[in-house]
């Protein structure tokens, strides 16, 4: 376990195997090997089992009653956020044929028994290394597009400051994008004086129109943050000192994660940019904040180069 850049003990593993025997050997080497391990005797199992825990990767054995592992695998493969899992089958099976088999059904290595436990090992430690970069490399390619799609948006507005435009268009077609940026079911931007500049919302959302605006953007709790230009997160998983009032307003809202921006114009708060996540939390990344900071800045450069 040399050189890897991830610890052992935070891999999960799937063993699938109908005898018994065989999954204890196998449960042991690895565990030896410091993972975590959880078992199936059959293929149904499997599919439960990885639901349920989301391994890091399955080892598969090929022959099982009822359904065998190609088949298995082939379920496997066809689950969402499962292409990239590594599957190593383990079968007395070596004949050509069995082997292009598990490779079709999208098998990622395949091991014949009997298993030589230090090359079983060796082949766990390249899938979960090479599944581990994969899945970065994953991840900078989406944040590189997610990047230009926010340089974009900027750019957008940089344009319409050279043309004739109407603050409140400019408003409307930026928070359509910046709701569809951070998945957001309800963004809106609210002036010093409560007016509703604008809002997009995820189809089937109440609308805050009919709303205290004071209490959308709780401007009584964090007037003294704004005027410093400092950006307010509220998570609802969280434990918040809040009236039951403004709780059950939040509730009516769906809300489970409230983001609130200031727009100061020439130091002095404009307005408001305030972000509804309504299925789940949000985690900002600090890159995606620097955006959304900017984003904020020009918008409020907006405001001042003209009003409605």
């Amino acid at each position: 376990m040399n050189n890897l850049t991830f610890k052992s003990g935070d891999c999960l593993i799937l063993i699938v195997d109908d005898d018994r025997t065989m999954r204890n050997l196998l449960k042991i080497a690895m565990e030896e090997e410091g993972y975590r391990v959880i078992e199936a005797k059959n293929g149904q199992q499997c599919l439960e089992e990885y639901n349920r825990h989301q391994p890091d990767i399955v080892l598969l054995d090929a022959i099982m009653p009822e359904m065998d592992g190609f088949s298995c695998c082939q379920k496997l493969r066809s689950l969402e956020n499962n292409v990239y899992v590594p599957i190593l089958m383990i079968t007395a099976l070596d004949d050509q044929d069995s082997i292009d088999q598990a490779f079709m059904v999208g098998a990622t290595d395949y091991i014949t028994k009997p298993i030589f436990w230090s090359v079983l090992s060796q082949r766990v430690n390249h899938l979960l290394l090479s599944s581990q970069t994969f899945a970065e490399l994953r991840t900078l390619k989406s944040q590189s597009i997610r990047q230009q799609q926010w340089q974009n948006l900027k750019n957008q507005i940089t344009r319409q400051w050279q043309q004739s435009f109407q603050l409140k268009s400019l408003f409307q077609n930026c928070l359509e994008q910046l709701q569809i940026l951070v998945g957001a079911e309800r963004v809106g931007i609210h002036r010093l004086d409560g007016k509703l500049m604008a809002e997009a919302i995820v189809s089937g959302y109440p609308s805050v129109k009919t709303l205290e605006w004071e209490n959308i953007t709780l401007l009584r709790f964090y007037q003294q943050n704004y005027e410093q230009g400092k950006t307010i997160i509220v998570d609802f998983a969280e434990e918040i000192d809040l009236s039951n009032e403004t709780t059950a307003l939040f509730e009516q809202l769906a809300l489970k994660h409230l983001t609130l921006m200031p727009l100061l114009v020439k130091k002095n708060l404009w307005g408001i940019l305030w972000i509804h996540h309504c299925r789940s939390s949000y985690q900002w990344e600090t890159w995606e904040m620097d955006c959304l900071s900017h984003l904020r800045d020009l918008l409020a450069i907006s405001s001042k180069i003209r009003e409605i």
